[in-house]
């Protein structure tokens, strides 16, 4: 009974999660950009030094795909990339004046709706969800990880 309960709130939490990552998938829907273009576009944003390899590092995601997306702000002229002079196959992402215009048109709005949504929590409860969330993250991460390395 206890492993079916268990099992349950895996399953709830699982569709909770999910169910916050369709919410951007609808608001990037809705301003007409891959959610994958707005997760990166607002990584920029709040990331000095910000590299593709930054990237991979923070979404994990292929740097195939990062690199699509940044070649893809490049051509809309929402990007430049400056040579780092210790490494120069390393390019630091900055925006142009027409993509710092368009993030800080979509941007602030998922930001604002984040923190509205948290202020709907007491202190406490938001204390109890960090560290919640914190330990199953850690504890999810050394079951998944070969030999519970972390």
């Amino acid at each position: 009974m206890a492993q079916e309960k268990m099992e349950e709130q895996v399953r709830q939490f699982c569709d909770a999660w999910q169910d916050l990552n369709m919410i951007y998938e609808d608001y990037a829907r809705s301003i007409n950009v891959p959610y994958t273009s707005l997760y990166i576009l607002s990584l920029i944003t709040r990331t000095e030094n910000c590299t593709q390899k930054t990237i991979c590092e923070k979404t994990f995601l292929p740097r195939q795909t990062v690199n699509t997306i940044i070649t893809g702000f490049y051509k809309k002229r929402w990007v430049t990339l400056e040579e780092m002079p210790e490494d120069r196959r390393s390019k630091v992402i900055h925006l142009t004046k027409a993509g710092k215009e368009f993030a800080d048109q979509v941007i602030p709005q998922i930001w604002k709706a984040e923190l509205q949504a948290m202020e709907k929590l007491t202190p406490e409860q938001r204390k109890a969800l960090l560290e919640g969330i914190r330990i199953y993250r850690k504890a999810f991460q050394s079951a998944m990880l070969p030999n519970g390395k972390e």
